[in-house]
């Protein structure tokens, strides 16, 4: 007999590609074969192979020095990221080709996003940017939504950026 307040919740990620965005903040996502070769990923429905290994590499800049910056990487479904904690080949540290000049403060590999913490206070006034990399394998055929690397600075939310979604297809062998 009583009015009732109902909260309908959804997550998920638009079936249309949201497009970058750089408020203060800027990150780039490109991808590169296991001996360094950029692979073009960026391009309206991208084409991989079934395990096909690629290199993630996270670029992320700041205008201002400072902030401690989070960084997410959300996975396509067809993508599964190679634990360096698991498997040895997921390790960068074997990538020669591959330099990063500040390393994060936290990193995690789970099964949906790869997420990594920076603290740009710790270094001072001298870090304004900083490279991460993870490696990924190709599992599942299908055409999926590639969404978007988003980093913000945690305790000032107006500095944050997006890079542009997508759509990858994965190919069965």
């Amino acid at each position: 007999e009583a009015s009732t307040d109902a909260v309908v919740t959804v997550i998920g990620n638009s079936l249309v590609p949201e497009p970058a965005v750089e408020n203060g903040l800027s990150i780039t996502r490109q991808y590169f074969t296991m001996d360094g070769r950029k692979v073009d990923l960026d391009k309206d429905a991208a084409t991989l192979s079934q395990t096909d290994r690629l290199v993630v590499v996270l670029t992320l800049s700041a205008k201002e020095a400072g902030g401690r910056l989070l960084l997410v990487d959300h996975l396509p479904a067809g993508l599964e990221i190679e634990n360096p904690r698991l498997v040895e080949g997921g390790d960068i540290k074997a990538l020669s080709w591959l330099k990063t000049a500040w390393m994060p403060e936290h990193t995690e590999f789970r099964d949906d996003r790869f997420v990594a913490a920076f603290d740009f206070f710790r270094a001072g006034d001298k870090v304004r940017g900083a490279s991460v990399a993870y490696v990924v394998r190709a599992v599942t055929p299908g055409s999926f939504v590639h969404p978007a690397a988003t980093v913000e600075d945690m305790y000032r939310p107006e500095r944050h950026a997006r890079t542009a979604g997508g759509r990858l297809v994965v190919k069965a062998q």
